[in-house]
């Protein structure tokens, strides 16, 4: 199945990201095939992030806020909040259309 999960970072957060970026974006690779799209949302292109989606593949919502349980921003307080949503495709990319 593919969900959607968004992340709203805590305000005032940029250091926070700055110091865990390079594990978070170790972790994304290391979680290549469940977390297929990750990227942060900005309120203007090179305004600091806000949040962030993930396009996830999973067999459950438990499995998804399992998986991010894991990850370095979430566990070192980045985050404040999470939230995942059943996600239905209507793409091109193959890897999309599986859910």
């Amino acid at each position: 199945m593919l969900f959607i999960l968004r992340f709203t970072d805590k305000p005032g957060s940029l250091a926070l990201r700055e110091q865990h970026l390079k594990a978070h974006l170790a972790w994304l690779d290391a979680h290549a095939s469940e977390v297929l799209v990750a990227g942060t949302i900005r309120p203007e292109p090179e305004a600091a992030a806000v949040a962030a989606i993930w396009i996830v593949t999973a067999p459950s919502r438990q499995a998804v806020l399992a998986l991010s349980d894991s990850e370095p921003f979430w566990i070192n307080g980045l985050r404040a909040t999470r939230e995942v949503f059943y996600y239905r495709a209507h793409s091109a990319l193959p890897a999309f259309n599986a859910g």
